[in-house]
Formats: C-alpha cells, structure tokens, sequence
C-alpha cells in the first residue's frame, strides 16, 4: 500500500512539475534516461570542475547561458529542456549569442545537445546533457597545447585595425597626392559621434584631444571583442572605474606617465574587473 501512495505522488509531481516547466510526463521520462547523476551534488561538483578547467575561456555570455542551462537541470539531475528563445529571455543576451555559448560548452565537453522531434516530426526544443566532469569528450582539446582558432573574418578584422597610418602608400597613390597641392587637414581635435557621451565626459578633462579620446576608446571595444560583451551599456559601467582607478594610480605614482602608460592601464584595469567579476560568479556556483 505504502508504495502504491508512494508512486501516485511521485507521478502527481511529474504532472505538477510537467506543468509548471511546460514539459509533459512523456519527455521528462526521456530526459530521465539521459541523466548522468544521481544527485543534485554531483552535478553541482562536476560544473565546479568543468569550470576550475575552463572558466578563462568562457565569455560573460556563455556563463549566462550556462548558468540558465543548470538552474534548469536540477530537476531532472543534468538534464534541461530548453527553447533557443526561452534561453534568450531568460539571459537577456542575443540568439547568436546563445548559440555561439552552446557551441563552446559543447566543444570544451560540458554539455551535448540531443535534438527532439514534435508528434507532428518538426524539430522540438533541445535538450541539454551535463557531462561528468572525468567524461572523454571533456578533455578533448583541452591538454593538447592547441591554441584556439581564429576564423579568418576575424584576423582580417583584426589586420584592418592595425597599422593603418604605416601601411606603404603604392606609386599610383604616390603620384595622386603629388598632383595636389591643397590637402584636406584632418581636425584631430573632434570626437567621433559614435563614442558614447558618458564616456567623452569622463575621459575629457584629463584629455580634451577627440584623437588621444579616440584611443581610450578603441580600447573599450578591443575589450568588448576579447569578453564577448556585444552592448556599450554592458562595458560603460567597468570602463569609468577602470578610468577612476587609472586617474589614482597616476597620482599616487611621482612619476609623470606617457598617453600609452595611461591606455594600457586602463585596459589592463579593465580585463582584471572582468575576471574578478568572473571569478565571484564561479565561486558562487561551486
């Protein structure tokens, strides 16, 4: 008799659960067999491992994602059933932005993702499978000394950023600036409207020059690209405490300071904010 209750209340929470998360009692027996733990602890011990080997290569984004990924993998232990666009909702960044962090869990071996197919034989939501933290896929690529590959988009970016001013003119360039004799000055006094205000008002009484403010602010998006951030309103907040902290460090110092001590101050000062951001996150999931 004990057992029989037993069993009606645990398919009673199946149906409240299946409620509640929109996933009926059919799918959650499914997500049941591709469990890989059996309690909530394990799980929680495996993601802390996953993350001591590889929270320097996870963005801000990804960790949103996945953060999302395991508050919904508690019921079922290690399995989440999940929309590209609940996801989104709930982490508020963007779909490739989603997509590119599933894709890196998946390839440092955190998660695999299993596709579901409707009654109807459309594709369903995904679900996401923690792995252990000792599972093989986990280590691919992770000991082997290769560096991470950059797309050929990106280091075409990366060679039109740089240089520019040194680039070589060629002779029918040459012989173009030689026909003219009026030139266009540049006026290195204004500031490009694309440099956000608040940024412009903190950086300008030190340095009036648009140029040198130019500078500070290339930094900023050389620190968006390597963090993954992809909004001004996302970095703003880390940049002008960078700024504060590079503006102390200046006076605390007797000596005088060049504009490239300053820019890499304030850049190094804002990569260790992100990794101590970092770091207080991981700490609080493990």
């Amino acid at each position: 008799m004990y057992y029989k209750y037993k069993n009606m209340i645990f398919l009673l929470y199946k149906s409240v659960f299946s409620e509640v998360s929109g996933v009926d009692v059919s799918t959650m027996k499914n997500m049941e067999r591709f469990s890989n733990f059996a309690k909530k602890e394990h799980l929680r011990q495996a993601i802390a491992v996953h993350l001591k080997q590889t929270s320097e290569r996870l963005t801000p984004s990804t960790l949103k994602v996945l953060d999302v990924l395991r508050m919904r993998a508690m019921k079922v232990f290690g399995v989440a059933y999940l929309k590209i666009e609940t996801i989104m909702k709930l982490t508020k960044v963007s779909r490739a932005s989603v997509e590119r962090g599933i894709r890196k869990l998946e390839q440092l071996g955190i998660i695999k993702r299993v596709t579901t197919a409707r009654k109807t034989g459309l594709q369903g939501a995904n679900m996401f499978v923690f792995l252990p933290s000792n599972d093989g896929v986990g280590m691919k690529g992770l000991d082997d000394g290769k560096k991470p590959t950059v797309s050929s988009s990106e280091a075409d970016k990366g060679k039109s950023n740089t240089g520019v001013f040194n680039t070589p003119k060629n002779k029918k360039e040459k012989n173009k600036d030689n026909v003219k004799v009026t030139r266009l000055e540049k006026d290195f006094t204004a500031i490009p409207s694309y440099i956000p205000k608040e940024f412009v008002k903190a950086i300008k009484p030190a340095f009036s020059c648009g140029a040198v403010i130019k500078q500070f602010w290339s930094r900023v998006v050389m620190f968006k690209r390597v963090t993954g951030w992809e909004r001004n309103e996302n970095v703003i907040p880390v940049a002008l405490d960078a700024w504060e902290y590079t503006k102390n460090e200046y006076k605390r110092d007797q000596k005088e300071w060049g504009l490239d001590r300053f820019l890499k101050c304030f850049y190094g000062t804002m990569k260790r904010i992100e990794e101590k951001r970092i770091k207080e996150m991981v700490d609080e999931w493990t």
